[in-house]
């Protein structure tokens, strides 16, 4: 699968897609409200320098790209036989209603087809329950009599896909939205709630979501605790599988790793022989410059990235008032392209990829 080339889902040509970031933020997302409500962020690494302005206070302003919502991308592709453009999300926090406002009426998205979870923190999963607004229904009659609703097109549930442990937490926290639906005949709900399915994978799981090619791999965000990461694309053999002849000729691209502060030895073995054959965008968490116990840091993301060698790389997962502001940051890291080769820049909310 490629990439199409401009915003619009007209653009995407079948078995083709693209991406567009929802969220880029850490997990009580930027503007801090304990910042907004001090006037500031407290220390002088978190003025600009352009104008002085704290950069949560400056995060207020209209069209800031230091304003985020917790991590989360949109992927559209279209099937292979030119059929309708499928949407998949990634991740949906406690921002994610914010997101979608924001982000879906320029894209001319109305409905979300599946949800892949990384990890079952609050910053990935507690906006699960506003689905029920981004599954468009209708109202079904029967000899005149409204009967019940059923998604649009019947497009049936929104898959919700991820490992074993974040299903089990899915089910904790949402034990309404998993079980005791009631339906008046196949396919069609008594009343107007969120149908979902959950399916579980293994960490290593390929998946094939209509055509599209999925692979699962894992990451360590704090400990051994585990994050799932996706390779959007990719359809070679997974971490702690034998290398196959043909594998080698298996780039990537797209790769997202969105909460991590160490990569397994097999996820990374298998991340190297990937990059061999090249990773056009990987996009990764790098949470702030001072050391963290669960997120890469600015340090551990250049590392890494200075590793791995994708073609372009972004970083998530920012908490801006302790990476610095948006532009300047970036006009800092722009150095590492001539100097290193190395291309990376943040990622902003609503940025369109590639």
């Amino acid at each position: 699968a490629g990439a199409a080339g401009d915003g619009s889902e007209q653009a995407l040509r079948p078995g083709t897609f693209d991406a567009v970031i929802l969220g880029s933020g850490v997990s009580n997302a930027v503007p801090l409200m304990e910042h907004i409500l001090a006037g500031t962020c407290g220390k002088s690494s978190a003025l600009r320098k352009v104008d002085g302005l704290s950069i949560c206070v400056q995060a207020m302003h209209e069209g800031s790209k230091n304003k985020r919502c917790n991590v989360s991308l949109l992927v559209r592709f279209r099937p292979h036989d030119g059929g309708r453009v499928q949407h998949l999300m990634v991740d949906a926090g406690k921002t994610m209603r914010e997101a979608v406002l924001a982000t879906f009426p320029s894209l001319g998205a109305d409905m979300i087809d599946a949800v892949l979870l990384t990890h079952g923190h609050a910053d990935a999963i507690l906006g699960l329950d506003d689905l029920r607004d981004i599954q468009v229904c209708e109202e079904v009659f029967e000899n005149g009599v409204m009967i019940g609703y059923r998604p649009r097109d019947s497009r049936g549930p929104i898959r919700i896909m991820s490992n074993h442990d974040t299903m089990e937490r899915v089910r904790q926290v949402f034990p309404y939205v998993v079980r005791g639906l009631e339906f008046e005949r196949p396919g069609v709900l008594r009343r107007r709630v969120t149908w979902v399915t959950l399916e579980e994978f293994d960490d290593n799981a390929q998946v094939d979501l209509n055509g599209f090619p999925i692979r699962f791999f894992p990451v360590w965000h704090g400990g051994t605790y585990v994050s799932l990461g996706f390779a959007f694309g990719y359809q070679g053999r997974g971490p702690g599988h034998p290398i196959e002849d043909n594998d080698s000729k298996e780039g990537c691209p797209l790769v997202f790793i969105s909460d991590v502060k160490d990569v397994p030895p097999d996820t990374m073995t298998w991340l190297e022989h990937v990059a061999k054959a090249g990773i056009e965008l990987l996009i990764v968490d790098a949470l702030c410059r001072e050391n963290h116990p669960t997120h890469f840091s600015l340090d551990d993301a250049l590392n890494f990235l200075r590793h791995i060698r994708p073609k372009r790389a972004l970083l998530v997962g920012v908490s801006s008032c302790g990476m610095g502001d948006h532009d300047e940051v970036n006009e800092e890291l722009a150095l590492l392209r001539e100097a290193e080769g190395l291309d990376v820049q943040l990622s902003y909310d609503g940025m369109r990829l590639p």
